[in-house]
């Protein structure tokens, strides 16, 4: 049996002494000032006229990566004292300081962006081929094209001052008025004022319809009152988005989210085509749910509810246990990572009031390190989501170590692979390992309802911003419209089956309303059959799969979508062959569910 693990994480290899460290002051102090001395660097148009006069800026280029290493440092050094105590006052006072400090480091970036503009096509071509510049060609390209793409630099400081009091305003307004909004839900002649959190928590908890139908009708009402101001904000988001893409000659609603993820549209079509292939048999899937239910067809909030209540729990030490032994058998290397962020303590499991609820991985470049933070309560999703975010943790150990900072960014599309590769490997273990029959098909339709939630749900998401974009080009969209626009949106994602539908998600969903960055939901699937391909192949080649794995991890900031499935893995992710191949992982789950309920119709405990 293991010994006891650690359970609160160490910070102190990284900055000793926690928010009141003397050395996290004098580091941001520093970094403050070096970031100053850069604002003011110029490097003359002239000396980059030829490939002779450019060591200036290689030696210009090579400081601001290790300026952005530092930044993200201490980045994720005041996320981590926020959430390890949300009452700590100083790490508040600490995290407003590198918001500060992020901010001028912007106007470096941006300086720095602009200037590649004016290199000559010529010059650039033989400065890509230098031996210092050529691991960085992808990244530089990329944010030459970008430079090239934004207006003149006095229109981009309107846009980003106008922002602040305008489009990001709006974000703001959201956010206020949905946290401050309670659902009264009354029920026995009690009533009770809950938070979106805790009815989404209660809806996906409940093995009573009734008790389901209670909430919703609790959840529709109280986003009546607050549906003309959320739609007002979810308008005025897309209307300053479209005026400031019609100002860049931005066609395309579409055209720089997929720039972002950096994979084509072919390739988007294609995955989403694969998953409307697979609807016929997910939609026996949802019969047979319904039935087992004890209904004849699902409504939309029975979706998510479990079939029964898995009552095996873990230890800390137990988790760790599986994890290791199922990360072993695909990737040593993996095991190795996982085994020492338990036992150096690089994880916060434990369950303490003062901690935030969020579950995250970060990385510390300069340190070469890893945290962890999540709650464990012993629960099979508990032991999913650490070995989701150990999957985080080894991705971003591998881009730290050797690949060069411009190169370490990679795109949302892809930053969910390592970690769901992972949590599928222990997700399989788990059902494959346990002998309880009825605790295996929990367990199984836990993970087919994971999967239905990254395709069939983000599905529904996307389709809704699409269509809603195309009409808020010409016009204002009102409250009962984006309702219709979201029930055409889930019934073509659910193949018409379901009696009804979430009309009023469009208030809740808060990533319609992100700012950051548009159509925060295509990137899910795509991470999620990605991740599920590259399982497959694991499967099919065994150990020797492993450096391809690695090898393609650390590429993940260096090119595309395509490229890294193409360079890797041999696929082309444009064509539907490699999408059909991912979701044979999630159709065979489903037909090993219809298989398990077949023979258990008839008994009683298998129904609410």
């Amino acid at each position: 049996m293991r010994e006891a693990l650690q359970q609160r994480w160490s910070l102190e290899g990284i900055f000793p002494g926690g928010s009141e460290s003397s050395e996290f002051k004098q580091f941001l102090i520093e970094l403050e000032e070096d970031i100053f001395k850069e604002t003011a660097t110029t490097i003359e148009t002239k000396e980059l006229e030829a490939i002779s006069g450019f060591e200036r800026w290689i030696e210009q280029m090579n400081r601001i990566q290790e300026l952005s290493t530092r930044l993200l440092e201490a980045t994720h050094f005041v996320e981590c004292l926020k959430s390890e105590n949300v009452e700590d006052e100083n790490a508040m006072i600490l995290s407003e300081k590198v918001r500060g400090i992020s901010s001028q480091f912007e106007i470096v970036i941006n300086d720095f962006e602009q200037a590649l503009v004016h290199i000559l096509d010529e010059i650039w071509e033989q400065l890509l081929q230098l031996e210092q510049i050529n691991p960085l060609a992808y990244p530089l390209q990329e944010k030459r094209e970008k430079a090239r793409r934004k207006l003149p630099v006095a229109q981009e400081k309107l846009i980003q001052d106008l922002s602040i009091n305008g489009y990001h305003a709006w974000v703001n307004l959201y956010n206020s008025v949905t946290g401050k909004t309670k659902i009264v839900l009354e029920e026995e002649g009690q009533r009770q004022y809950l938070s979106f959190g805790q009815v989404y928590n209660l809806l996906h908890s409940s093995i009573n319809h009734h008790s389901r139908r209670n909430l919703v009708n609790a959840l529709h009402h109280a986003g009546e009152k607050v549906a003309e101001t959320c739609a007002a904000a979810l308008n005025n988001i897309a209307g300053f988005r479209l005026q400031v893409y019609k100002h860049r000659g931005v066609d395309s609603i579409l055209t720089e989210p997929l720039r972002y993820n950096r994979m084509s549209q072919t390739t988007l079509d294609s995955m989403w085509e694969a998953v409307n292939q697979s609807k016929p048999i997910i939609t026996s899937y949802l019969k047979r749910k319904a039935r087992l239910l004890g209904l004849e067809k699902m409504d939309w909030f029975d979706m998510y509810t479990p079939i029964g209540k898995v009552t095996k729990t873990y230890t800390y030490e137990e988790a760790a246990e599986i994890i290791l032994t199922g990360f072993h058998s695909f990737s040593p290397k993996l095991a190795d990572y996982t085994e020492r962020a338990f036992q150096e303590g690089w994880i916060d499991s434990e369950n303490r009031d003062t901690k935030a609820s969020s579950g995250f991985s970060a990385r510390f470049p300069l340190t070469k390190q890893s945290r962890i933070f999540m709650n464990f309560q012993g629960t099979h999703n508990n032991l999913a989501i650490l070995a989701h975010e150990l999957g985080h943790s080894f991705h971003q150990g591998i881009i730290s170590n050797d690949v060069p900072p411009f190169a370490q960014q990679y795109t949302m599309a892809v930053s969910e692979t390592a970690s769901t590769f992972a949590e599928t490997i222990i997700l399989n273990k788990v059902i494959q390992d346990i002998s309880n029959e009825h605790e295996k098909l929990l367990l199984l339709e836990a993970k087919i309802q994971t999967a239905l939630s990254y395709l069939i749900g983000v599905q529904g998401n996307f389709i809704f911003e699409k269509d809603f974009y195309e009409i808020r080009k010409k016009r204002v969209v009102g409250v009962d419209e984006l309702s219709q626009l979201m029930e055409k949106a889930q019934q073509y994602a659910f193949n018409d089956y379901l009696v009804s539908y979430h009309d009023l998600s469009w208030i809740w969903n808060r990533h319609f309303y992100f700012t950051d960055k548009p159509f925060y939901n295509f990137p899910y699937t795509f991470g999620f059959l990605f991740s599920q391909g590259i399982y497959a192949n694991a499967l099919q080649e065994g150990h020797s799969f492993e450096k391809k794995y690695i090898d393609l991890l650390r590429d993940t900031g260096r090119m595309t979508a395509e490229q890294l499935a193409f360079q890797h893995l041999g696929f082309d992710l444009t064509k539907q062959e490699f999408w059909e191949k991912a979701m044979q992982i999630v159709l065979q789950d489903i037909k090993d569910f219809l298989a398990l309920t077949e023979k258990s119709l008839s008994e009683e405990g298998m129904k609410c």
